[in-house]
């Protein structure tokens, strides 16, 4: 993926640039940096929301390897929260929603793009039926107290949908 990777930083220079902590963390195994220890310090840095937290817990990495602390310095892109640019909205450190997406994915990777567009589409729809034929069978006494109120408040808040057909003309409901 390098020369994707090098289109988008011609593309788009201002990009926020986030690193998969998981696969970070994976490179700082295979770097020698491991251990119960680190595995824990590691994700209480990744996941800090805030400079004092990630910088205590840089500390006792250093304390404990200090070697790791220069090459976690030494890493580019963003991959601790405390770092990410709140204005982007996604706080998820790790791709695992990419991961899983290319797994479903790959049966189709070789089509054109407006075919794979299309397959993917199907695939999505497939699953939304199904997860809408399972919903459908739910009695309100099966569901929790929070998805009760969470299906109550988002159904007042539905009068204020709208579709759009492929026209662009409203339709209210």
């Amino acid at each position: 993926m390098q020369g994707v990777e090098s289109a988008l930083y011609d593309v788009f220079p201002k990009a926020v640039r986030r690193v998969c902590a998981q696969h970070l963390y994976t490179n700082c195994r295979q770097a020698g940096y491991s251990g119960t220890a680190f595995h824990d310090l590691f994700w209480v840095v990744a996941d800090a929301y805030n400079p004092y937290v990630f910088n205590k817990a840089m500390e006792k990495i250093g304390k404990l390897i200090p070697e790791a602390v220069g090459y976690l310095d030494k890493v580019p892109e963003q991959w601790s929260r405390h770092k990410f640019d709140v204005g982007v909205t996604c706080d998820h450190n790790t791709t695992n929603f990419v991961e899983s997406f290319n797994a479903c994915t790959k049966p189709f990777r070789d089509l054109p793009v407006l075919s794979l567009l299309e397959e993917i589409r199907s695939w999505c729809m497939t699953k939304i039926g199904a997860r809408f034929d399972k919903a459908v069978d739910i009695g309100p006494d099966q569901l929790t107290p929070y998805a009760t109120k969470e299906l109550e408040e988002r159904s007042a808040d539905s009068r204020f949908c709208y579709a759009t057909n492929a026209g662009g003309v409203n339709l209210r409901f």
